[in-house]
């Protein structure tokens, strides 16, 4: 099936010199993020915030009226997020991260211990800021790697007395996008009421999530029942709407509980803006309105996670070893053995070679692909040039900057 849309708007890709690229790879010191994204023929670094936007979306950032408070896209914006999710209060805010920031000072203190299914790595800061502690219980057991270890988790909440909530994320990121299983989603929700404590939703991918659940559990109900179902075993949503909300920037938390959305309000005056912004421009929250009805469209996620699958398919035939089943919104390609630091090099050999840029998480390079950016050709194209490069021999770096925080990101190296 082919993609359900057609382009109406291009921007160039910018095609650099070898020299060019060499320069600017050793000045990032050989790590990807560093890199200026001028630079970048085909970036694959991350699918969040850099998807394409609808013309209807654009067009509603146009029409929206600026104001300080009670503003009208704030109203639409909420009742849209009501009719997804089934949480009665919506707060929005300008990303992901900022959720979490905001919650997580409101309901935790010193000592605590959140459990995940993996949690990423931004949200680990998050947490271990506030002097708490984060635990991973991932399972391993396909076709839902997202899932949190059931047997784990219980006994975990049965001898940590300090465990004061459980967070899933849907889909797990680390992962490339493993999907949770809502048998999961539930019998996680069931044994956090039973110990009270909330189950909270990193909800980014919902959308992701959903379309994965019905394809491998056949429910025979559709991607937004699915979604419902999985938020009603929540007590808590937080997400960035950079991804599966379809914008490039935005976000928001759901909950139920009036007392601590009072909480909530509160801070988010302290840190964001008044609450109707949450930080954001009225042009930003109508474009989020938009996007939460378009992620649940069925033959869009079959569009994006089909060229997920076909960035993978590439990989597989030209021998490059990748986690499988493949994710919902990345291809996550294997370190080789006995090369330190492989997937740094491999990144940076990659953009130096192709102009291709991917990122690095947990020693691995993933290949997150933006919705409704790149064509297929592109797609193939990262592919084979990655492939050329997986096997080959790649050139040693030797770290020359271990931050105390966030590795991936500020790291740096230099050719040894």
């Amino acid at each position: 099936m082919p993609e359900p849309y057609r382009i109406r708007v291009v921007e160039p890709l910018p095609f650099v010199t070898l020299r060019t690229r060499r320069r600017v790879i050793k000045a990032a010191g050989y790590n990807p993020f560093l890199l200026p994204a001028k630079y970048v023929m085909i970036d694959l670094i991350s699918d969040s915030g850099t998807g394409a936007m609808t013309t209807h979306q654009w067009a509603a950032m146009l029409r929206t009226r600026e104001d300080f408070a009670g503003q009208e896209s704030y109203e639409e914006f909420t009742k849209q997020a009501r009719r997804l999710t089934g949480f009665s209060y919506i707060q929005p805010v300008h990303q992901g991260r900022s959720a979490e920031n905001i919650l997580f000072k409101i309901l935790l203190k010193p000592g605590d211990v959140v459990l995940a299914n993996t949690h990423f790595e931004t949200t680990r800061g998050n947490i271990e800021a506030l002097g708490c502690r984060a635990v991973d219980l991932p399972s391993d057991e396909p076709p839902f790697l997202g899932n949190i270890d059931i047997t784990r988790l219980k006994k975990s909440l049965m001898s940590n007395k300090a465990v004061r909530m459980v967070i899933l994320t849907c889909t797990n990121n680390i992962k490339g996008g493993q999907p949770v299983s809502l048998e999961n989603i539930t019998e996680t929700g069931q044994i956090t009421q039973k110990h009270g404590i909330p189950l909270i939703l990193d909800a980014s991918r919902f959308a992701d999530n959903a379309y994965l659940i019905k394809e491998h559990s056949r429910l025979g109900v559709g991607v937004k029942t699915i979604c419902q179902r999985m938020f009603a075993a929540a007590d808590i949503v937080y997400l960035s709407c950079k991804k599966d909300g379809l914008v490039n920037i935005g976000g928001f938390i759901g909950m139920r509980s009036r007392r601590l959305y009072d909480k909530l309000i509160n801070e988010v005056i302290r840190q964001e803006a008044y609450p109707t912004s949450g930080g954001l421009a009225a042009r930003d929250i109508a474009a989020m309105s938009l996007g939460l009805v378009d992620a649940l469209h069925e033959d869009f996620l079959r569009a994006h996670i089909s060229s997920v699958r076909y960035l993978a398919e590439v990989l597989k035939k030209n021998d490059v070893r990748i986690i499988e089943p493949v994710g919902g919104h990345a291809v996550v390609v294997m370190p080789r053995k006995g090369h330190r630091y492989f997937s740094f090099a491999l990144a940076a050999q990659v953009f130096l070679k192709t102009g291709v840029r991917g990122g690095v998480f947990e020693e691995c390079f993933r290949l997150a692909i933006p919705r409704r950016v790149y064509t297929k050709d592109q797609l193939r194209y990262a592919g084979e040039s990655i492939a050329s490069l997986y096997g080959s021999e790649l050139p040693g770096l030797r770290l020359v900057n271990r931050p105390r925080e966030f590795f991936n990101f500020r790291a740096r190296f230099t050719r040894s």
